[in-house]
């Protein structure tokens, strides 16, 4: 008994002597500190990794603190991503932040420094990261990092980093005094703040055992984009989940209180992952450490026992609170999870476009039903809200994102997915919606703040994908391996083209394209039909000039649709074409291309409905009671993209097991050399500019 009391003892005096040990080699990591009323709040920053020494163990207590120290300790305090701008030599581009336009993609102007005169600042990445979540601001292409900065200008920055942007600054730095976060006296003070004043302002936040700080990784849109790409124009190559899997994984080291979400449409739509019906991606997914995923309306593009098998494969939940499956919700998909993040309940529900079927093949939507969006989101909100603190909807919902919050309470932070664009967070009633961009050039970080378990607030940054970012070696490992297993067959040379094939979003969906003509030819040579119609949104990319592969095909037609021939009357035809012209000037995926002597003028200055002014067939009117053999996809003649006329007013005549990239891959075989043009099938009169 004896000796064990004694082992107690010496065991205590061993922690106490550690103990005192560390807090002197920590009182020690600072010789000029001994003086500083601040001293415990500068250690405890060192202890949290928030401040360092700058030279000879030294703190500079007394020193005033400029903008690149307070942005460093502003990063590193409150878990922001510092951020590695692309340098450009000789570049006259000015900062690009947000678009709004599906077509566009992110250029250089999206990643280039914020100011000049911080690229050759040794606090560079600092700056930029604060900047990200506009806590500050830059004037004249200038950022001044080394001027002093104001107890009130540092109390503002505070103030948006946690309560956000877009604040009443005033309302909210009284918002943080009234919490005990803030010192009256020195948030409003035009004093010059010193460094260790700064560090009692900033540690008396970060050692309140109420606040934390939950980070947010969000994607969307992915479209099976594993590797970076390069868009049609642009000089460098943007994306990649190996980037992506980088940063986070790099991130949660240093933030573990971290989640990591998509909000649909993750797992097809190129080659590396359509031939492995997702399962590329999947893997990927699993090894970034992925927390939920919503199901968007493409997670439909293959069979429903893909999508389940997909969700074996996953380590993490499919989400849809509204998608059933004869008449029940399968098992495979949940309408939302809870996560506990430092004692802070999350919850997270997903919810999917009610209208999906229409996006994708109908056998793909077999037995499948989609409960009213709006509905469904509501009764998975409520099943959960009480149970949370916070609560975030992965929404793939396209245009009804900014209704959601408008119609269901409670949501605090919606994902809104299917749009395509970029922007800042929009604060619609008491719900921020998040726009978070597409096919992997972003990754969207949400820093929520909390005290006491209730949210007061977020900030926000875009993490644009740059080709100067490190890559996740294990990542590039699993990409490499689905890569050699498509090499043989892909690099198949199957024909050439003497001019650029150009299938860009901004033509296919909107104007005439000699891509769109060449695959209109196909579906002719193939099945000898009169006229062909072929849908802009199921021609997905261009080839330049030269050999074409079957990675070619692919890409330009990733969809696994096949060529079926229908009979259809000339009204129909002109019905069809009407819907194909009703969602102009927006790139609606239904635009039609069309082939086999049929020729179409359409305005879009009238109504919906009335556009189409003349449809020629071989150089004559078309005529309205007449039968023409019409070759298409069965994704058209299934209703697909509510071409419902081509589902109900026409006869199935032939039907093909071949894909539409089939169909193509062939005719180039059999013609080699191809040289499509523009040739007047479509005629734009007044188009949008």
């Amino acid at each position: 008994m004896k000796k064990r009391l004694f082992s107690i003892f010496f065991a205590l005096i061993l922690i106490i002597s550690v103990g005192f040990q560390t807090y002197a080699e920590e009182i020690q990591v600072f010789n000029d500190i001994q003086n500083s009323a601040y001293k415990d709040d500068i250690i405890e920053l060192y202890a949290k990794d928030v401040v360092s020494g700058v030279s000879n163990n030294k703190f500079h207590p007394d020193r005033l603190l400029t903008k690149a120290e307070a942005a460093t300790l502003l990063v590193r305090g409150f878990k922001l991503s510092e951020i590695e701008p692309l340098i450009i030599e000789n570049s006259n581009l000015e900062k690009k932040f947000s678009y709004s336009d599906p077509l566009e993609v992110i250029t250089d102007a999206f990643s280039i420094p914020s100011a000049k005169d911080i690229v050759d600042h040794w606090g560079f990445n600092y700056i930029e990261g604060l900047l990200k979540v506009r806590a500050d601001i830059v004037e004249n292409n200038k950022y001044n990092p080394n001027s002093s900065v104001s107890k009130n200008k540092f109390a503002e920055m505070i103030a948006k980093v946690i309560l956000g942007a877009d604040i009443d600054v005033k309302e909210g730095i009284n918002e943080l005094v009234d919490l005990g976060l803030l010192n009256n006296e020195f948030a409003f003070s035009e004093e010059m703040i010193t460094r260790e004043e700064a560090a009692f302002v900033l540690n008396n936040i970060l050692s309140n055992p109420g606040f934390k700080v939950i980070t947010v990784f969000a994607t969307s849109d992915i479209h099976g984009h594993l590797e970076p790409y390069q868009a049609s124009g642009m000089e460098r190559e943007i994306g990649g989940l190996a980037k992506m899997s980088k940063i986070v994984k790099e991130f949660r080291v240093k933030q573990p209180n971290t989640l990591l979400i998509d909000c649909g449409d993750a797992p097809y739509n190129t080659n590396i992952t359509n031939l492995f019906e997702g399962k590329s991606t999947i893997e990927i997914m699993n090894e970034m450490g992925y927390d939920a995923m919503a199901i968007g309306n493409h997670d439909f593009d293959f069979p429903f026992s893909v999508m389940k098998r997909n969700a074996a494969d996953a380590t993490f939940p499919f989400l849809s609170a509204n998608t059933y499956y004869e008449g029940e919700r399968p098992d495979f998909l949940l309408p939302s999870i809870i996560k506990e993040v430092d004692g802070v309940k999350i919850g997270i529900v997903g919810i999917t476009d009610d209208q999906s079927y229409v996006y994708t093949h109908p056998n793909n939507t077999k037995g499948i039903t989609f409960k009213n969006e709006f509905e469904a989101a509501k009764e998975a909100v409520d099943e959960i809200r009480d149970d949370v603190d916070i609560l975030i909807a992965l929404s793939h919902l396209h245009g009804d994102n900014k209704v959601l919050p408008t119609v269901v309470e409670g949501i605090d932070i919606e994902i809104g997915g299917g749009e395509d664009v970029v922007g800042f967070p929009q604060l619609i009633g008491n719900t921020w919606l998040i726009s978070p961009g597409k096919h992997a050039e972003v990754l969207n970080q949400i820093n929520i703040n909390v005290l006491d378990n209730k949210m007061l607030g977020i900030n926000f940054a875009h993490i644009f994908l740059t080709e100067n970012l490190d890559t996740d070696p294990v990542v590039d490992n699993i990409i490499e391996k689905y890569k050699v297993q498509l090499e043989e067959k892909m690099n198949e040379v199957v024909g050439e083209t003497t001019v650029l094939l150009d299938g860009e979003r901004g033509t296919v969906r909107l104007k005439e394209s000699n891509l769109g003509n060449a695959v209109a030819d196909s579906l002719i040579d193939l099945t000898g039909a009169d006229i062909a119609l072929q849908n802009g949104g199921g021609i997905r990319a261009s080839i330049g000039i030269g050999p074409i592969t079957m990675n070619n095909v692919y890409e330009i037609l990733p969809f696994d649709n096949t060529v079926v021939v229908i009979e259809a009357t000339g009204e129909t035809i002109w019905k069809a074409l009407e819907q194909g012209v009703s969602g102009y000037p927006g790139a609606a995926g239904g635009f039609l291309q069309v082939g086999g002597g049929l020729q179409y003028t359409f305005d879009p200055s009238k109504e919906v409905g009335s556009r189409v002014i003349e449809v020629l067939y071989k150089g004559k009117p078309i005529e309205l009671d007449k039968v023409y053999k019409v070759v298409t996809n069965d994704f058209l003649s299934g209703g697909g993209d509510n071409f419902t006329m081509l589902k109900d007013e026409t006869t199935e005549i032939l039907r093909t097991k071949l894909y539409l990239r089939d169909a193509f891959a062939e005719y180039l075989r059999k013609v080699k050399t191809i040289s499509p043009e523009i040739e007047n099938r479509i005629t734009v009169l007044n188009p949008a500019e």
